[in-house]
């Protein structure tokens, strides 16, 4: 393969994780603890996500701050085990100390399949599938919680395609 057309593959591919995501991260830019930047402590943390028993493939794994958490959170990409590493908003590695409600999305076309890496923005349609109780953030009820703590945090995620929230998740 030449350079040329393996440098358009690399653009093609970022451009079909980025796209999907974008809108998300924008939305998550303000959200979380005032505090943020060089002087917070940083954790490696890592982890897995199976749902149903299989592991997740390119999924988003959003850490929230909850409580008194410094910082804005962190978030990862599933790789073809399952296997994520955090990283925060300005891609430092890592994830501050402290308390989270943690959250998956993963966004395909509507029959399932991969989002195409050169579908222009919003030029297919997209289907969330996990189920919303894992994909929305709701302080007042955190389905998936974590706690990262020094030197280093490791988590196993297993979601349930069929979990069923109490009404309560639902209202504000």
């Amino acid at each position: 393969m030449s350079a040329c057309s393996d440098t358009t593959l690399k653009m093609k591919l970022t451009r079909g994780f980025v796209i999907p995501f974008a809108m998300m991260f924008a939305a998550l830019s303000g959200c979380g603890g005032s505090d943020s930047g060089p002087g917070i402590d940083m954790i490696p943390v890592s982890g897995s996500v199976t749902m149903d028993g299989k592991p997740l493939v390119g999924a988003m794994v959003e850490f929230h701050p909850t409580g008194g958490t410094k910082g804005n959170g962190a978030f990862g990409l599933t790789d073809e085990a399952g296997k994520f590493t955090l990283t925060d908003f300005h891609s430092n590695p890592g994830c501050p100390p402290g308390e989270y409600g943690v959250t998956f999305s993963k966004l395909t076309q509507p029959d399932g399949s991969p989002i195409p890496p050169d579908s222009p923005q919003g030029g297919v349609g997209m289907k969330e599938q996990i189920p919303p109780a894992y994909n929305l953030f709701k302080p007042h009820s955190i389905v998936q919680a974590a706690t990262v703590k020094s030197p280093e945090s490791t988590f196993e995620f297993q979601l349930d395609s069929k979990f069923k929230p109490p009404q309560s998740f639902y209202q504000e």
